[in-house]
């Protein structure tokens, strides 16, 4: 790995926005999930981790995107 590929970049700092503007939706339609995000958009969701990288890398190609685990909602029905 690159030194300079651990760091953010703009697009990462986007869907991290993106994620903390769209949180409660997000927890709701994936719960206990692992989401990949590029663009501010979920590309891909799974249980696994190592899942929902194998399906961001295929989706994406050359585009990076983040990843992120979704709490089940605290919110009640």
């Amino acid at each position: 790995m690159e030194e300079n590929e651990s760091l953010e970049d703009d697009a990462d700092i986007r869907n991290d926005l993106w994620v903390k503007e769209n949180y409660i939706g997000l927890c709701d339609e994936f719960p206990n999930q692992w989401i990949a995000v590029t663009d501010q958009d979920v590309i891909a969701s799974g249980i696994t981790k190592r899942q929902v990288e194998k399906k961001a890398k295929e989706i994406a190609q050359d585009r990076r995107y983040s990843l992120y685990f979704m709490e089940p909602s605290a919110l009640p029905p």
